[in-house]
């Protein structure tokens, strides 16, 4: 973005040399993906909650390290997010989670299929500072961290480690019970090979060599495991396998009709044809009755006394009042031509004014099945003018042990390019992403998007890169170095990503997201906000990518 560009906002009268009054800002997300009209106020309320926590630890004095930390510890909390507590279940029933966190030097914790940890944010937040701390005899310190090695170094420096149950939900498990089902009806398919024997002798023979699965070591073969489970972003198979009849099909509830929405809830295009298939985070199924989500419990930060603010009255029972704004670019309700995509976003682009029962509605609709994305993210801007970045993920659903997903990998799921002393502009940049993250790790996601933001270039025919927007560039990053990517383009996988960049300037700080799923969840604040300003991004009906974003100025 230009200089001359017009900005929505002014926080602030500070120069922006005076660090020691530099406004402060969180933005966070939760995951890209489909998120139905019924239960986004379950998401947009988990965003909020990270969002203000955060902001009360930026007023505090906290670093943006700090603040970028508890936003992601307060998502992994929740239940909603595929994060932390609750996170998809690897092929043996165990959770496994990776997570990042980057500070404003571009020096990296992290933690990769990590087990037994309630809090990985926490875990990387560990590495990174004890990164910092020489070792003995010229060692050098670790910055990344997995599996059973990354539980010891957690115990090490007493990070509580948990019974592996302690991490599964209820609904976690409901899902990866249904998901082991089929996995098993596969293989027990797998061993007949006879598409045409009648429905009695097929029954039989699948008896048997059910038995015979169940009777061996436990095996994994891969056409079953492809079959069987669907990847993130991945469009749900209508068939496991040809002429394969699943007798007992995942529950797949029907989408509510649009009559039964409130007016602003805005159906995407084609929402109806996947109304039979099996949700990827089916979450909702349990019969049992969701409680209310309660304010979600805290591990101490470094530096950052937070009993003082757990007496904040807005955390007591987790309640909030959240302001909503209607936006077609920004987040602030104002529209803005810099924002506006050439594929032309129309007001269906983004949710529309949502009131404020929306967002404070805190129960789950049992019949209502979300497919999200697996990480969630944050990035912070403290008082001194630092920046951070972190992510959190709990991978995909009956993966191996011991997947390392783009939540632990410095430059695919996270990134920030520091400030160069010699720029007159202090220009950074930090990029948190979701989506497929084997299709991220091919194109080095958050790595490449935040040089095209910084550079503010896209690529050309024939490779060659030139200059455009700020808007334009992380538009382009989807579509022509993600999405257009010989990996991506010639994979069988369905090449899923959101995106949330931020770049801080003297001028000011600009959120930029763009996404190609149907929905991402998102909210930001800044220290002179009251409350925080989220909202539900949807694709609408234009185009296959939806950019947007928020500008802030601080001089």
């Amino acid at each position: 973005m230009s200089r001359s560009a017009e900005f929505t906002m002014s926080v602030g009268k500070s120069a922006p040399s005076d660090i020691t009054r530099n406004v402060s800002a969180i933005f966070v997300h939760a995951g890209a993906g489909y998120h139905s009209t019924k239960n986004q106020g379950v998401h947009l309320a988990a965003c909020n909650s990270a969002a203000k926590m955060a902001m009360r630890v930026l007023k505090s004095g906290g670093s943006a390290v700090d603040a970028v930390e508890i936003a992601v510890k307060v998502l992994e909390d929740n239940e909603v997010t595929n994060a932390g507590y609750g996170s998809n279940l690897a092929v043996d029933g165990v959770v496994e989670c990776d997570a990042t966190i980057i500070d404003h030097l571009g020096k990296s914790g992290a933690c990769g299929a990590v087990a037994q940890i309630k809090n990985p944010i926490h875990l990387a937040r560990t590495i990174l500072d004890a990164s910092s701390r020489p070792l003995s005899l010229r060692r050098v310190p670790p910055n990344l961290l997995v599996g059973q090695g990354a539980t010891e170094f957690a115990r090490e420096y007493g990070i509580p480690v948990v019974s592996h149950d302690t991490l599964v939900s209820i609904n976690s498990r409901d899902r990866y019970k249904r998901w082991k089902e089929d996995l098993d009806r596969v293989e027990s398919f797998q061993f007949t090979g006879n598409l045409h024997t009648n429905d009695l002798e097929q029954k039989e023979v699948n008896q048997k060599s059910r038995a015979r699965v169940f009777a061996k070591p436990r095996r994994i073969p891969v056409n079953a495991f492809l079959n069987s489970t669907w990847n993130e972003g991945d469009p749900c198979p209508t068939a496991l396998l040809p002429s394969f009849q699943v007798q007992e099909p995942c529950v797949k509830e029907a989408l509510p009709s649009l009559k039964a929405q409130k007016p602003c809830a805005l159906f995407i295009a084609g929402q109806q044809e996947r109304e039979n298939l099996p949700a990827k985070r089916a979450r909702h199924e349990c019969s049992k009755q969701v409680e209310d989500l309660q304010a979600p419990i805290f591990h101490e930060p470094c530096h950052i006394n937070l009993k003082r603010l757990a007496n904040d009255s807005c955390m007591k029972g987790g309640a909030f009042s959240p302001v909503l704004q209607s936006s077609t670019g920004n987040f602030d309700g104002t529209p803005s031509s810099d924002f506006k995509s050439d594929k032309g976003i129309n007001e269906q682009s983004m949710n529309c004014a949502l009131n404020r029962d929306d967002i404070t509605s805190s129960k789950l609709d049992n019949n209502v099945e979300d497919h999200i994305t697996d990480t969630v993210g944050a990035i912070a801007i403290d008082m001194y003018g630092h920046i951070s970045a972190g992510s959190s993920s709990g991978g995909i659903g009956m993966k191996h042990r011991g997947r390392v997903g783009p939540a632990a990998l410095v430059g695919i799921g996270s990134a920030v390019i520091p400030v160069d002393e010699s720029d007159e502009e202090k220009t950074c940049v930090a990029v948190v992403t979701s989506g497929t993250g084997e299709h991220m790790a091919t194109t080095m996601a958050s790595q490449k998007c935040a040089d095209r933001l910084h550079s503010c270039t896209k690529r050309a025919s024939g490779n060659i890169d030139v200059q455009t927007t700020e808007e334009e560039s992380i538009e382009s990053f989807i579509e022509a170095d993600f999405m257009d990517h010989p990996g991506v383009r010639n994979s069988t996988s369905a090449g899923a990503i959101g995106v949330m960049a931020v770049k801080k300037t003297a001028f000011g700080y600009f959120l930029h997201f763009a996404h190609n799923t149907e929905s991402f969840a998102l909210a930001s604040m800044h220290s002179n906000e009251t409350v925080a300003k989220c909202v539900m991004s949807r694709l609408g009906n234009n185009g296959r990518i939806v950019r947007g974003g928020r500008k802030i100025r601080v001089d």
